[in-house]
């Protein structure tokens, strides 16, 4: 079965239902995720979510990521961005693009939560 077909099925399941798969599978990842040593990244408590945070920040490294993906910024723009030094920007790529399958896992867990308490997330593009 193909991943596509996967999330086919799971879209048929109900909100409740995905939000418990979803968070069985981020567990999955967490527990199964070799442990690295990571100098300027830290978990912080939180009830559903894994993924790891800029240290000194309440900044996930996903956002500060994604941010340089969307922009199309260099690691030296994105130091300057976020006022961090050129090796916290460094680490929060590897860590971003070897925890891929974690992070889009997040984000829709979060998509399912919102939807579950009536917000919606609609993509808005230029016309």
């Amino acid at each position: 079965m193909s991943l596509q077909d996967l999330k086919q099925q799971a879209a048929q399941l109900s909100v409740g239902d995905r939000l418990e798969l979803v968070s069985a599978i981020i567990q999955t990842l967490q527990v199964t995720d070799q442990p690295q040593n990571w100098q300027f990244l830290v978990s912080r408590p939180h009830s559903w979510r894994q993924q790891l945070y800029i240290k000194g920040r309440k900044l996930l490294a996903s956002t500060l990521w994604q941010d340089m993906l969307v922009n199309g910024m260099t690691p030296e723009q994105a130091a300057e961005n976020w006022d961090l030094p050129l090796a916290v920007i460094y680490e929060a790529i590897q860590y971003c693009e070897t925890h891929q399958d974690l992070i889009i896992l997040e984000a829709e867990e979060e998509q399912c939560r919102l939807q579950e308490r009536g917000s919606s997330i609609e993509s808005h593009s230029a016309a």
